[in-house]
Formats: C-alpha cells, structure tokens, sequence
C-alpha cells in the first residue's frame, strides 16, 4: 500500500475510485452503476456493502461508525464518497 499522502481528500476522487472498485468487482460485466445510482437497487446486498466498506477502511484509513450506517450516507457511491470526504483523515490517499 503506497505511503498516504497529506491532503484531505475530494469527493469527486472518492466517488472515482469506489465507483471503479464496485464496478470492476462486484458489478457483473455490462451492468456497471452510476456514482449517483441506488446500491440497493443496483443489487448490492449486505456482504457486498461489507467489501466496500473493507475497501474504504483499506484505501482511506478509517472504518465507518455504525450510526453513520444511514441511507444518506450508504445508499450511492456519491452518498459514500461525501461521507468519506467529511470523515477520512487528512493524510488518507485517494489514488
């Protein structure tokens, strides 16, 4: 894992490397999402939402707390990328 670097991390870069771990590992070919896409109903189940949370905790340094467990903050890649662009140390990479 590359050293972190020491910036606070933008909403757009978050959303672009989420949205390209969901698509290329959980999403079956030809069914990619959009940032702004319900995970719900794009079929993400519960041990799906959990391998996109392991991958925030490996990529951005954190785990997300379970009251911030709600719809407005998991319920997109766009709703998780502002969630993890508040809360993600200033030193997490997005890269």
């Amino acid at each position: 894992m590359p050293a972190p670097r020491s910036r606070h991390v933008k909403a757009p870069d978050v959303a672009e490397t989420l949205l390209a771990f969901v698509n290329t590992h959980l999403m079956a070919d030809g069914h990619a999402i959009q940032a702004d896409e319900s995970l719900e109903a794009a079929g993400i189940d519960s041990m799906a939402l959990l391998r996109i949370f392991l991958f925030i905790e490996s990529e951005f340094g954190f785990w997300i707390a379970d009251e911030d467990l709600v719809p407005d903050n998991v319920g997109s890649v766009m709703a998780l990328s502002r969630y993890v662009s508040r809360k993600a140390p200033a030193s997490a990479s997005s890269s």
